[in-house]
């Protein structure tokens, strides 16, 4: 766990998101956060563990990129374990010390609780929120969009077509039961049905996704089947009546803006 790999990152998904977004007709409107995103996976030694760490170094990586300008070494699994362990020792949601036992040199799962600690530990802003009961997936679509479209924190950069929205937002991690993934963006069909854009650490990216992506490589259906490995629609959130997230807040000046 304490081996830095880069074997795992792949930049430049967003980029061919918007792409992929742009020539897809069904697509009504779409947002998307800062395109210095970088998608994350578990390696194959990992198994059905780590998800909650890969999204840490997701967020982190978008942070640091925003706030330096460049693409810092990504902290190791092992880096964040002992870093987590730090925040609850200074006093940030030190229950979770109790609760775990520990989580160093351990497979055990994290989640919402733990990444907030690190993030605070870390001096960087941020705010969770809980979503539950039967319209808990309405709620977090509509926090979502709320996010990503904010006028106040969004580039407002568009695609040709006006339907797509390059953002600067950072991504959102996102807790349901038993897993975690990276939020990326917001989509809204033509037919009024809403999708989430997602990286998920437990799926490897598809091998296109690591090029810059154009119409004369790919057809159609390819396209379309790139863009549905990152997309989470109703049906899927429809599982689950309890949701959390947790954003970086954007700073403008002295004040901070969230949905």
């Amino acid at each position: 766990m304490s081996t830095s790999d880069t074997s795992n990152l792949v930049h430049g998904v967003i980029p061919n998101l918007a792409f992929l977004l742009e020539h897809n007709d069904n697509v009504a409107s779409a947002y998307l956060c800062t395109a210095n995103a970088t998608q994350i996976s578990k390696t194959s030694e990992e198994g059905a563990h780590f998800c909650g760490y890969r999204n840490i170094q997701m967020l982190l990586a978008a942070q640091d990129h925003k706030s330096n300008g460049t693409n810092a070494e990504t902290p190791t699994i092992s880096d964040l374990q002992a870093r987590i362990e730090e925040a609850w020792k200074a006093g940030y949601n030190s229950h979770g010390m109790t609760q775990t036992g520990g989580i160093r040199g351990t497979r055990k799962h994290i989640g919402t609780s733990e990444v907030e600690a690190l993030l605070l530990s870390m001096r960087i802003p941020c705010t969770g929120s809980a979503f539950q009961g039967k319209n808990a997936w309405q709620q977090l679509l509509d926090y979502v969009h709320a996010y990503f479209c904010n006028p106040y924190t969004s580039s407002g950069a568009t695609t040709e077509s006006q339907r797509v929205y390059l953002t600067q937002k950072l991504p959102i991690f996102l807790q349901r039961p038993g897993h975690s993934l990276t939020i990326v963006g917001s989509i809204k069909l033509r037919s009024g049905k809403r999708k989430l854009l997602t990286f998920d650490p437990a799926w490897q990216p598809p091998s296109p996704m690591r090029m810059p992506l154009n119409l004369n490589q790919h057809r159609a259906w390819k396209l379309k089947w790139l863009l549905k490995q990152y997309t989470k629609s109703e049906r899927y959130f429809q599982r689950y009546s309890a949701f959390e997230t947790l954003i970086i807040e954007h700073r403008i000046g002295d004040q901070s803006y969230t949905p």
